[in-house]
């Protein structure tokens, strides 16, 4: 049964243990702090719906493009989304906000679910990683890549390993030397070495591709 303890700020305790690992992490997670310092899931003041809802919109988009439309469908609530508002809301006026027809189904889905699952929803933030997963499989539109960012961004769970996610396949393209994205199974293979702070790891190599770096920049492995 995985954790369900939060992750916390501090030393870098696990970025050395990260490093001591699985070396090219290290590499990673060295040039990482030196442009842009520690890195932690930030903790969010959403509810778990609205981190749901956050997360359906940022399915397989751009990360920018899909900020736009999130403050977007945010302001059709006043700036706060409630299972409530959204079932209020047309699926056209889901739309305007720039949902797909389907990305306004599963809100509308999710909306629903919340609504006549209140008390399941509220302990979704109290329950382990594979209950959270088994709580919300079902949904519409609620996959696994989905619920995983909501793991690792709103529950801040330590050992979460989104492998089929595309900017993770990138960074460990870049950790390793691929000429291609690392595939699912070869990502799941190497987070072995990264347990219990899956989590932390992914984090790492996400910020490794959001800031651009290149096999040059990767200079030495972190140690505390």
């Amino acid at each position: 049964m995985s954790r369900a303890k939060l992750l916390q700020p501090g030393t870098f305790k696990i970025e050395a243990a990260l490093s001591a690992a699985d070396p090219p992490l290290g590499r990673i997670i060295h040039a990482v702090v030196e442009r842009s310092g520690q890195q932690r899931p930030q903790r969010s003041k959403a509810t778990p719906f609205e981190a749901l809802v956050r997360a359906i919109v940022y399915q397989r988009m751009a990360t920018g493009a899909a900020a736009t439309i999130y403050q977007k469908l945010k302001a059709t609530g006043s700036g706060v989304l409630t299972p409530a508002k959204v079932q209020a809301l047309s699926t056209n006026r889901l739309r305007s906000a720039g949902l797909s027809a389907s990305k306004a189904t599963y809100v509308r889905n999710l909306a629903e679910w919340f609504s006549t699952h209140t008390l399941q929803g509220r302990k979704l933030v109290t329950l382990p990683d594979e209950a959270v997963i088994e709580t919300l499989t079902g949904i519409p539109g609620v996959g696994l890549w989905t619920i995983n960012v909501f793991l690792i961004f709103s529950l801040q769970r330590p050992d979460v390993m989104p492998a089929m996610d595309l900017g993770l396949r990138r960074g460990v393209q870049l950790m390793c030397g691929l000429k291609r994205p690392a595939t699912p199974e070869f990502v799941q293979e190497r987070a072995r070495l990264w347990q219990p702070y899956r989590s932390i790891a992914c984090v790492y190599l996400w910020t490794a591709i959001r800031l651009k770096l290149k096999p040059q920049d990767l200079g030495q492995e972190f140690t505390a």
